[in-house]
Protein backbone atom coordinates (compact mmCIF):
# COMPACT_ATOMS: atom_id res chain seq x y z
CA UNK A 1 0.00 0.00 0.00
CA UNK A 2 3.00 2.40 0.80
CA UNK A 3 4.48 1.53 -2.65
CA UNK A 4 0.77 2.40 -4.24
CA UNK A 5 0.97 5.77 -2.35
CA UNK A 6 4.42 6.71 -3.78
CA UNK A 7 2.91 5.49 -7.53
CA UNK A 8 0.04 7.70 -7.57
CA UNK A 9 0.74 10.89 -5.25
CA UNK A 10 4.87 11.24 -6.58
CA UNK A 11 5.20 9.24 -9.36
CA UNK A 12 2.84 9.17 -11.94
CA UNK A 13 2.16 13.37 -11.36
CA UNK A 14 6.06 13.38 -11.52
CA UNK A 15 5.42 11.72 -15.32
CA UNK A 16 2.97 14.01 -16.68
CA UNK A 17 4.37 17.03 -15.06
CA UNK A 18 7.90 16.19 -17.35
CA UNK A 19 5.48 15.85 -20.38
CA UNK A 20 4.33 19.14 -19.67
CA UNK A 21 4.93 20.96 -22.41
CA UNK A 22 2.87 18.83 -24.67
CA UNK A 23 -0.17 18.60 -22.47
CA UNK A 24 -0.69 22.39 -22.20
CA UNK A 25 0.28 22.57 -26.08
CA UNK A 26 -2.90 20.10 -26.57
CA UNK A 27 -5.34 22.56 -23.96
CA UNK A 28 -4.29 25.53 -26.03
CA UNK A 29 -4.75 28.66 -23.77
CA UNK A 30 -6.67 26.48 -20.69
CA UNK A 31 -3.21 24.36 -20.52
CA UNK A 32 -1.07 27.54 -19.36
CA UNK A 33 -2.20 26.58 -15.61
CA UNK A 34 -2.63 22.93 -15.75
CA UNK A 35 -1.52 20.83 -13.55
CA UNK A 36 -1.12 16.88 -12.20
CA UNK A 37 -2.20 15.49 -9.26
CA UNK A 38 -2.78 12.22 -7.47
CA UNK A 39 -4.67 10.58 -4.38
CA UNK A 40 -5.00 7.44 -3.15
CA UNK A 41 -6.80 8.48 0.11
CA UNK A 42 -9.66 9.81 2.18
CA UNK A 43 -8.87 9.70 5.86
CA UNK A 44 -8.19 5.66 4.81
CA UNK A 45 -6.71 4.34 1.22
CA UNK A 46 -9.09 4.95 -1.55
CA UNK A 47 -11.05 2.15 -3.06
CA UNK A 48 -10.66 4.31 -6.36
CA UNK A 49 -6.98 5.75 -6.46
CA UNK A 50 -6.69 8.26 -9.04
CA UNK A 51 -4.20 10.60 -11.20
CA UNK A 52 -5.68 13.76 -12.81
CA UNK A 53 -4.92 16.30 -15.19
CA UNK A 54 -6.67 19.51 -15.28
CA UNK A 55 -7.04 23.30 -15.06
CA UNK A 56 -6.47 24.72 -11.82
CA UNK A 57 -8.54 27.65 -12.31
CA UNK A 58 -11.28 25.64 -14.08
CA UNK A 59 -11.46 22.24 -11.26
CA UNK A 60 -10.06 24.03 -8.37
CA UNK A 61 -10.68 20.68 -6.70
CA UNK A 62 -11.29 17.31 -7.88
CA UNK A 63 -15.25 17.69 -6.79
CA UNK A 64 -15.18 20.89 -9.59
CA UNK A 65 -15.18 21.08 -13.11
CA UNK A 66 -13.44 18.76 -15.66
CA UNK A 67 -10.86 16.92 -16.36
CA UNK A 68 -8.94 14.32 -17.57
CA UNK A 69 -8.04 10.69 -15.04
CA UNK A 70 -6.81 7.84 -14.66
CA UNK A 71 -8.88 6.39 -12.20
CA UNK A 72 -7.67 2.74 -10.93
CA UNK A 73 -10.38 -0.19 -10.90
CA UNK A 74 -11.00 -1.04 -7.63
CA UNK A 75 -10.87 -4.64 -8.35
CA UNK A 76 -7.04 -4.70 -9.49
CA UNK A 77 -8.26 -5.40 -13.13
CA UNK A 78 -6.52 -2.83 -15.27
CA UNK A 79 -7.34 1.10 -15.03
CA UNK A 80 -9.18 3.79 -17.17
CA UNK A 81 -8.41 7.03 -18.81
CA UNK A 82 -11.25 9.36 -18.43
CA UNK A 83 -13.09 12.44 -19.28
CA UNK A 84 -14.58 13.08 -16.68
CA UNK A 85 -16.48 15.88 -14.10
CA UNK A 86 -16.27 15.92 -10.10
CA UNK A 87 -18.92 13.78 -8.49
CA UNK A 88 -19.22 14.58 -5.58
CA UNK A 89 -20.03 17.85 -4.07
CA UNK A 90 -19.07 19.17 0.17
CA UNK A 91 -21.79 19.12 1.97
CA UNK A 92 -20.82 20.31 5.82
CA UNK A 93 -17.98 18.17 6.58
CA UNK A 94 -18.59 15.61 4.36
CA UNK A 95 -18.99 14.39 0.73
CA UNK A 96 -22.31 13.75 -1.33
CA UNK A 97 -23.28 12.85 -4.85
CA UNK A 98 -24.53 15.06 -7.30
CA UNK A 99 -28.12 14.34 -7.84
CA UNK A 100 -29.52 12.71 -10.84
CA UNK A 101 -31.27 15.62 -12.49
CA UNK A 102 -27.83 17.67 -11.90
CA UNK A 103 -25.88 14.72 -13.33
CA UNK A 104 -27.78 14.24 -16.56
CA UNK A 105 -27.45 17.86 -17.18
CA UNK A 106 -24.19 17.91 -17.24
CA UNK A 107 -23.53 15.11 -19.53
CA UNK A 108 -26.49 15.98 -21.72
CA UNK A 109 -24.56 19.38 -22.40
CA UNK A 110 -21.11 17.38 -22.40
CA UNK A 111 -22.43 15.26 -25.31
CA UNK A 112 -24.57 18.36 -27.24
CA UNK A 113 -20.58 20.17 -27.35
CA UNK A 114 -18.16 17.06 -27.65
CA UNK A 115 -20.60 15.98 -30.87
CA UNK A 116 -18.64 12.57 -32.62
CA UNK A 117 -15.75 13.79 -30.97
CA UNK A 118 -14.88 10.21 -30.01
CA UNK A 119 -16.65 8.33 -32.91
CA UNK A 120 -13.34 7.50 -34.94
CA UNK A 121 -11.61 6.20 -31.54
CA UNK A 122 -12.72 2.30 -31.25
CA UNK A 123 -10.71 1.58 -28.34
CA UNK A 124 -12.56 4.51 -26.41
CA UNK A 125 -16.12 4.20 -25.28
CA UNK A 126 -18.73 6.15 -23.73
CA UNK A 127 -18.72 6.17 -19.76
CA UNK A 128 -17.06 4.00 -17.24
CA UNK A 129 -17.59 0.32 -15.27
CA UNK A 130 -15.86 0.64 -12.11
CA UNK A 131 -17.56 -1.90 -9.91
CA UNK A 132 -20.78 -1.56 -7.93
CA UNK A 133 -20.48 0.07 -4.74
CA UNK A 134 -21.23 3.99 -4.06
CA UNK A 135 -17.92 5.74 -5.15
CA UNK A 136 -17.69 3.99 -8.20
CA UNK A 137 -21.29 4.41 -9.62
CA UNK A 138 -20.55 8.37 -8.99
CA UNK A 139 -17.46 7.89 -11.35
CA UNK A 140 -19.47 6.60 -14.02
CA UNK A 141 -22.50 9.24 -13.98
CA UNK A 142 -19.56 12.10 -14.29
CA UNK A 143 -17.60 10.21 -16.80
CA UNK A 144 -18.63 10.92 -20.51
CA UNK A 145 -15.99 8.46 -21.82
CA UNK A 146 -12.88 6.32 -21.33
CA UNK A 147 -10.12 3.65 -22.73
CA UNK A 148 -9.39 1.05 -20.64
CA UNK A 149 -6.32 -0.51 -20.13
CA UNK A 150 -6.44 -4.28 -18.51
CA UNK A 151 -3.67 -5.77 -16.29
CA UNK A 152 -0.97 -7.29 -17.75
CA UNK A 153 -1.51 -5.41 -20.79
CA UNK A 154 -0.59 -2.30 -20.44
CA UNK A 155 0.96 -0.47 -23.77
CA UNK A 156 4.12 0.92 -23.89
CA UNK A 157 4.26 4.81 -22.56
CA UNK A 158 4.74 6.53 -25.69
CA UNK A 159 1.22 4.78 -26.53
CA UNK A 160 0.10 5.74 -23.34
CA UNK A 161 1.46 9.21 -23.72
CA UNK A 162 -0.27 9.60 -27.19
CA UNK A 163 -3.69 8.60 -25.29
CA UNK A 164 -3.40 11.13 -23.02
CA UNK A 165 -2.51 13.84 -25.03
CA UNK A 166 -5.74 12.77 -27.77
CA UNK A 167 -8.12 13.19 -24.67
CA UNK A 168 -6.55 17.07 -24.44
CA UNK A 169 -8.60 18.21 -26.84
CA UNK A 170 -12.22 17.33 -26.22
CA UNK A 171 -11.24 18.75 -22.48
CA UNK A 172 -10.34 22.23 -24.24
CA UNK A 173 -13.95 21.82 -25.79
CA UNK A 174 -15.47 21.77 -22.55
CA UNK A 175 -13.57 24.85 -21.03
CA UNK A 176 -13.95 26.49 -23.88
CA UNK A 177 -17.89 25.96 -24.03
CA UNK A 178 -17.80 27.07 -20.43
CA UNK A 179 -15.67 30.03 -21.16
CA UNK A 180 -17.92 30.74 -23.73
CA UNK A 181 -21.09 30.62 -20.81
CA UNK A 182 -22.25 27.91 -22.85
CA UNK A 183 -23.16 25.37 -19.94
CA UNK A 184 -25.31 24.47 -17.01
CA UNK A 185 -25.01 27.31 -14.37
CA UNK A 186 -22.99 29.33 -15.79
CA UNK A 187 -23.07 32.97 -16.81
CA UNK A 188 -22.17 33.82 -20.23
CA UNK A 189 -19.78 36.35 -21.80
CA UNK A 190 -22.59 39.25 -22.60
CA UNK A 191 -24.02 38.81 -18.81
CA UNK A 192 -20.31 38.84 -17.73
CA UNK A 193 -19.87 41.95 -19.63
CA UNK A 194 -22.69 43.84 -18.28
CA UNK A 195 -21.16 42.56 -14.83
CA UNK A 196 -18.32 44.34 -15.75
CA UNK A 197 -20.14 47.58 -16.71
CA UNK A 198 -22.13 47.68 -13.55
CA UNK A 199 -19.01 47.71 -11.24
CA UNK A 200 -17.48 50.19 -13.44
CA UNK A 201 -20.24 52.51 -13.36
CA UNK A 202 -20.41 51.72 -9.35
CA UNK A 203 -16.80 51.76 -8.16
CA UNK A 204 -15.30 54.07 -11.81
CA UNK A 205 -11.91 54.37 -9.80
CA UNK A 206 -11.29 50.93 -9.45
CA UNK A 207 -8.94 48.95 -12.07
CA UNK A 208 -10.30 45.63 -12.79
CA UNK A 209 -8.73 43.20 -14.99
CA UNK A 210 -10.64 41.94 -17.60
CA UNK A 211 -11.46 38.37 -17.10
CA UNK A 212 -11.59 35.64 -19.83
CA UNK A 213 -14.95 34.89 -21.96
CA UNK A 214 -16.43 38.68 -21.86
CA UNK A 215 -17.75 40.36 -24.66
CA UNK A 216 -17.09 44.36 -24.71
CA UNK A 217 -20.41 46.56 -25.67
CA UNK A 218 -19.98 46.88 -29.47
CA UNK A 219 -19.57 42.74 -29.72
CA UNK A 220 -22.38 42.41 -27.59
CA UNK A 221 -24.72 45.09 -29.56
CA UNK A 222 -23.74 42.59 -32.68
CA UNK A 223 -25.16 39.71 -30.93
CA UNK A 224 -28.10 41.15 -29.75
CA UNK A 225 -29.02 42.79 -33.57
CA UNK A 226 -28.44 39.40 -34.74
CA UNK A 227 -31.22 37.94 -32.11
CA UNK A 228 -33.62 40.81 -33.48
CA UNK A 229 -33.14 39.47 -36.89
CA UNK A 230 -33.55 35.75 -36.00
CA UNK A 231 -37.04 37.13 -33.58
CA UNK A 232 -38.07 38.87 -36.57
CA UNK A 233 -38.51 35.92 -38.34
CA UNK A 234 -40.28 34.10 -35.21
CA UNK A 235 -42.92 36.94 -35.35
CA UNK A 236 -43.58 36.66 -39.13
CA UNK A 237 -44.29 32.64 -38.92
CA UNK A 238 -46.07 33.25 -36.28
CA UNK A 239 -48.66 35.43 -37.99
CA UNK A 240 -47.65 38.86 -35.97
CA UNK A 241 -47.90 42.58 -37.54
CA UNK A 242 -45.18 43.73 -35.40
CA UNK A 243 -42.80 46.95 -34.98
CA UNK A 244 -39.31 47.68 -33.79
CA UNK A 245 -39.35 50.01 -30.65
CA UNK A 246 -36.29 48.77 -28.59
CA UNK A 247 -34.66 52.09 -29.05
CA UNK A 248 -37.86 54.01 -27.59
CA UNK A 249 -39.87 51.25 -25.14
CA UNK A 250 -38.99 48.87 -22.16
CA UNK A 251 -39.84 46.05 -24.99
CA UNK A 252 -37.95 45.19 -28.45
CA UNK A 253 -40.90 44.91 -30.13
CA UNK A 254 -45.08 45.14 -30.27
CA UNK A 255 -46.86 42.84 -31.76
CA UNK A 256 -50.23 42.61 -32.68
CA UNK A 257 -52.32 39.05 -33.55
CA UNK A 258 -55.96 38.49 -33.56
CA UNK A 259 -56.86 42.16 -32.25
CA UNK A 260 -54.69 41.47 -29.31
CA UNK A 261 -51.35 43.49 -28.58
CA UNK A 262 -48.47 41.84 -27.90
CA UNK A 263 -45.36 42.91 -25.83
CA UNK A 264 -42.24 41.23 -27.15
CA UNK A 265 -38.69 40.80 -25.36
CA UNK A 266 -35.72 39.42 -27.05
CA UNK A 267 -32.03 38.83 -25.63
CA UNK A 268 -29.03 37.25 -27.38
CA UNK A 269 -26.39 35.23 -26.35
CA UNK A 270 -23.13 33.51 -27.66
CA UNK A 271 -24.24 31.01 -24.26
CA UNK A 272 -26.58 28.70 -23.37
CA UNK A 273 -29.94 29.13 -21.76
CA UNK A 274 -28.77 30.26 -18.33
CA UNK A 275 -29.89 33.44 -17.74
CA UNK A 276 -30.89 36.78 -18.70
CA UNK A 277 -30.33 40.61 -17.84
CA UNK A 278 -33.49 42.84 -17.02
CA UNK A 279 -34.16 46.43 -16.60
CA UNK A 280 -36.64 47.02 -13.37
CA UNK A 281 -38.98 49.04 -16.36
CA UNK A 282 -38.66 45.88 -18.41
CA UNK A 283 -40.01 43.41 -15.65
CA UNK A 284 -42.56 45.67 -14.61
CA UNK A 285 -44.08 46.16 -18.82
CA UNK A 286 -44.10 42.27 -19.07
CA UNK A 287 -45.72 41.71 -15.65
CA UNK A 288 -48.52 44.41 -16.93
CA UNK A 289 -48.42 42.84 -20.52
CA UNK A 290 -49.07 38.53 -18.78
CA UNK A 291 -50.30 36.69 -20.71
CA UNK A 292 -50.07 38.65 -24.04
CA UNK A 293 -45.97 39.11 -23.34
CA UNK A 294 -42.97 36.34 -24.59
CA UNK A 295 -39.60 36.24 -24.11
CA UNK A 296 -37.48 35.34 -27.09
CA UNK A 297 -33.89 34.03 -26.20
CA UNK A 298 -31.35 33.35 -29.13
CA UNK A 299 -28.74 31.35 -28.01
CA UNK A 300 -25.39 29.69 -28.75
CA UNK A 301 -24.77 32.47 -31.38
CA UNK A 302 -21.66 32.09 -32.71
CA UNK A 303 -18.73 34.98 -32.69
CA UNK A 304 -15.26 34.58 -33.56
CA UNK A 305 -12.19 36.23 -32.55
CA UNK A 306 -12.37 39.17 -35.17
CA UNK A 307 -15.60 38.75 -36.35
CA UNK A 308 -17.83 41.08 -36.64
CA UNK A 309 -20.98 39.11 -38.33
CA UNK A 310 -22.23 36.89 -35.57
CA UNK A 311 -23.93 33.46 -36.79
CA UNK A 312 -26.02 31.03 -36.11
CA UNK A 313 -28.00 30.26 -32.71
CA UNK A 314 -31.37 28.33 -31.48
CA UNK A 315 -34.20 30.03 -30.43
CA UNK A 316 -36.19 29.60 -27.45
CA UNK A 317 -39.92 30.68 -26.89
CA UNK A 318 -40.94 31.57 -23.68
CA UNK A 319 -44.79 32.38 -24.43
CA UNK A 320 -46.62 33.69 -22.37
CA UNK A 321 -43.81 34.84 -20.22
CA UNK A 322 -44.83 34.73 -16.20
CA UNK A 323 -41.83 36.59 -14.23
CA UNK A 324 -41.21 34.62 -11.16
CA UNK A 325 -39.74 35.88 -8.28
CA UNK A 326 -37.89 33.43 -7.01
CA UNK A 327 -35.97 33.49 -10.16
CA UNK A 328 -35.54 36.93 -10.61
CA UNK A 329 -31.89 38.29 -8.94
CA UNK A 330 -30.77 41.82 -7.83
CA UNK A 331 -27.72 43.04 -9.80
CA UNK A 332 -27.16 46.52 -8.54
CA UNK A 333 -29.21 48.95 -6.13
CA UNK A 334 -29.68 52.67 -6.05
CA UNK A 335 -29.20 54.31 -2.99
CA UNK A 336 -30.95 57.83 -2.52
CA UNK A 337 -28.66 59.52 -0.48
CA UNK A 338 -30.08 61.62 2.64
CA UNK A 339 -30.03 65.04 2.18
Amino acid sequence: MEQRGILIRRTLPAEMEARRTALQAALGKFGLDAKAEGKDNQGQMSRIPWVRWFSTSRSPSATSGWYVVYLFHPDGSGVSLCLSHGSTQIVGTGFVNRSDAEVAELMRWAASVLGSEFGADPGVRLGVELGTFDLARGYERTTVASKFYPKGRIPPDDVLFADLVRFMSPLAKLYAAQEAGIAPGSISAEMQGLYDDLEKLASPIKDRPRGQGRLSAPLRKLVELHAMTIAERWLRDEGFEYKNVSTTDSCDFRARRGGEDWVIEVKGTTGGLTSVLLTRNEVALHRAGHPLNALLVVHGIRLLEGETSPKGGDLAVFSPWRLEDDRLSALAFEYRLPT
